[in-house]
């Protein structure tokens, strides 16, 4: 499938940016909120982002024309949702290294980065205003993603359940990640409110697909049952832990690995549904 590596980046970067929407929620909702927290939800964001920008560069045949993004922002989706991609992926790591020297002192090795985060930390109310500054990315980044899918020539992805699959994503893998790292509350919330509207929805939209283009439709039952059953499996092991005296985090991580397979599915299937209509 040469769509795979968009597939790996869509779901990736999906996932990437509800960790930082939610770590920037939280950061926002809380007056004594658990910096270390924020900081390692952050960090894996970080992480994942430069995992799906080298898969990405398959796609691409070559890492080095990405660069050719300057001349299309503004006019080209593609351009865009990749330029918000950095801009998400530089803001994030200048949350990430303030936080990093705002809680170690690392003697001389690093005395000028450190320096100067130590003096941009005393901006008043910064930390604030970065976190919504990582929120509007988090979000503008996913709807950069459904303009470059949103397109016109093709019927099966120009309807609003493209924009309701990239935030659906996002929700229940950014918040099934957010538990796995601690963030219990507002993860799970947000857990349980895209998993849920992924499932009430997918019979509806199997049928508007169908109606488009029925052939096409009728060969990605398996990967949209596959997509269903595994959310369903996943959202019991998240009950089930959330009913024990101690949750655990095992658990967790099994439930994010289900989550993860899922949306990789619903994407290839969604990628499959690919169809010029003449």
């Amino acid at each position: 499938m040469h769509e795979l590596p968009l597939v790996f980046f869509t779901v990736l970067g999906q996932l990437a940016a509800g960790m930082v929407l939610i770590s920037s929620l939280y950061s926002l909702s809380c007056c004594s909120h658990s910096a270390i927290a924020i900081y390692k939800m952050n960090l894996f964001a970080l992480i994942i982002m430069a995992i799906a920008m080298f898969i990405a560069s398959f796609h691409l045949g070559h890492p080095f024309r990405a660069l050719n993004v300057i001349w299309g922002i503004g006019r080209s989706p593609m351009s865009n949702e990749i330029f918000t991609f950095g801009l998400l992926f530089g803001m994030t790591l200048v949350c990430v290294l303030l936080t990093y020297f705002f809680h170690h002192n690392n003697g001389n090795k690093w005395l000028l980065i450190s320096s100067l985060c130590q003096r941009i930390n005393r901006i008043p109310n910064l930390h604030k205003m970065l976190s919504f500054l990582l929120t509007i990315l988090s979000l503008v980044f996913v709807w950069t993603i459904v303009l470059t899918y949103m397109l016109p020539t093709v019927k099966t992805w120009n309807t609003y359940y493209t924009a309701i699959q990239m935030y659906t994503s996002m929700l229940v893998l950014g918040g099934i990640a957010a538990a796995v790292l601690g963030l219990y509350r507002i993860g799970l919330i947000l857990f349980f409110i895209g998993a849920i509207f992924i499932l009430l929805l997918k019979i509806p939209y199997l049928n508007l697909m169908a109606l488009i283009s029925p052939e096409l439709t009728a060969k990605q039952h398996i990967w949209m049952f596959i997509q269903c059953a595994l959310l369903a499996i996943a959202l019991i092991l998240v009950i089930l832990n959330i009913c024990q005296s101690k949750q655990s985090t095992i658990i967790y991580v099994l439930a994010f690995i289900f989550v993860l397979i899922a949306e990789l599915c619903g994407r290839i299937a969604f990628y499959n549904l690919w169809t010029i209509q003449m």
